[in-house]
């Protein structure tokens, strides 16, 4: 019997990646590639608790494979979810702090964006990511624009409400404004606001009727944006993340070495976290890690556009992994999140691993957009980032990445 590891990406709230939707994708995967027309797959479900102190809980999707009769349990899917782990502490926080960290957070790595994105015009250094780098200062104004009108609608609101009530009825504040060189600045800032309060606002309570939604994907966004920032640059949730998945695998070994093999199957920033446990910083793989994982996958894996913009944070990795026999590597030419790990945006054979004793990965192409070079509908479009979420759709039933990859493992076994 074989045991999955599932580890989603982020972006949770606007795209369904829960254990249910990824089991029944796969075990659609394996029906349709199965020679034999008349077995079906049917899943069923369970939680148990894990951890050194039994504290962590993880969902199981069991597949059971049907065939003239008789039913076989296959496979075992437990689901690593550590989208709370990594944001809750800057969830708990006001939204007025979300948005001056935001913009904070954008104003210093914005010049950095550019500069890289510049770098790599002149000068490849390999990778998909590279390919357009004109998206990424696109995608980066377009934050820019939303953290100054969030700091913007937040200076109306006391400019509005100065406005019901006059400073004359207010001495201290008034003598502030009038004698002080702070209150001078002040009354400079209320002034420029004071006309174009109205308009701001009433820009947003627009925005807010074609787009009602706006202040959740802008909540949402923001969270996940500050943590990941602080993830690559701090290594903030690093350890929890890695020590967790480390649990988990932990559970997966005692179950009374009924699992002939362990897959690790990882979707976007779940790809990150995998690769930091099976290639740490030298001296830091376990015994559990390096001798019972037998197959790793990966999907639109960020490596590339992560060497792009933190160009020393894969450095100085080890592999020590005795098992992995295969690692698969699904990416998209148009999604310029992935990675296809070769020194060119082409599509091919990978040709370098993450570190340089690691195991290639086997690249897996799956384009649902062709791959058009320098379109400027494109770019405004960002379809080089909505390309990152079109390995599958939201309806279950839906085509998706997984007939590529189960085709493939099923080569590798036969």
């Amino acid at each position: 019997m074989k045991a999955i590891i599932y580890m989603p990406g982020l972006g949770t709230s606007f795209t369904d990646q829960s254990l249910a939707t990824f089991s029944n994708r796969y075990a659609k995967a394996l029906d349709i590639n199965d020679p034999q027309e008349q077995k079906k797959f049917q899943i069923k479900f369970r939680e148990e608790q894990f951890g050194i102190d039994g504290s962590l809980t993880t969902k199981i999707a069991a597949i059971h494979e049907e065939v003239n009769g008789k039913t076989n349990h296959i496979i075992d899917i437990y689901e690593f979810n550590y989208t709370n782990e990594l944001t809750q502490s800057f969830k708990q926080k006001n939204v007025l702090l979300k948005i001056f960290s935001l913009t904070a957070i954008i104003l210093i790595n914005f010049p950095k964006i550019v500069l890289r994105a510049i770098f790599s015009i002149f000068k490849k250094v390999g990778g998909v990511s590279e390919a357009s780098p004109f998206q990424f200062i696109y995608a980066g104004l377009i934050l820019l624009l939303l953290a100054f009108f969030g700091l913007l609608l937040v200076a109306s609101f006391p400019v509005t409400l100065g406005s019901m009530v006059p400073a004359e009825s207010l001495p201290e504040f008034n003598n502030f404004l009038e004698n002080y060189w702070m209150g001078n600045r002040v009354q400079d800032i209320y002034d420029l606001l004071r006309n174009k309060a109205k308009y701001i606002i009433g820009f947003f309570a627009l925005f807010y009727l074609v787009v009602p939604d706006l202040k959740l994907f802008v909540i949402e966004m923001a969270t996940e944006f500050i943590c990941i920032i602080r993830y690559f640059s701090t290594g903030r949730n690093r350890l929890n993340l890695t020590g967790k998945f480390e649990e988990l695998l932990e559970k997966v070994s005692e179950e009374n070495n009924k699992y002939e093999n362990v897959s690790v199957m990882a979707y976007s920033f779940g790809s990150v976290i995998a690769l930091d446990t099976i290639f740490p910083m030298k001296g830091a793989t376990s015994f559990r890690v390096s001798n019972k994982i037998t197959e790793l996958v990966t999907i639109g894996c960020p490596f590339d556009f992560i060497n792009l913009y933190w160009r020393s944070y894969f450095g100085h990795r080890e592999y020590q992994s005795n098992t992995i026999a295969n690692w698969f590597n699904v990416y998209s030419t148009t999604d310029i999140l992935s990675s296809n790990f070769r020194k060119d945006g082409k599509e091919a054979d990978a040709q370098h691993s993450v570190s340089t004793k690691g195991i290639v990965p086997t690249n897996i192409p799956f384009n649902v957009l062709s791959k058009q070079h320098y379109n400027p509908f494109r770019v405004l479009m960002l379809s080089g980032l909505r390309a990152h979420g079109m390995y599958w759709e939201e309806q279950v039933n839906s085509a998706s990445c997984f007939t590529s990859l189960v085709a493939h493992q099923q080569q590798i076994t036969e």
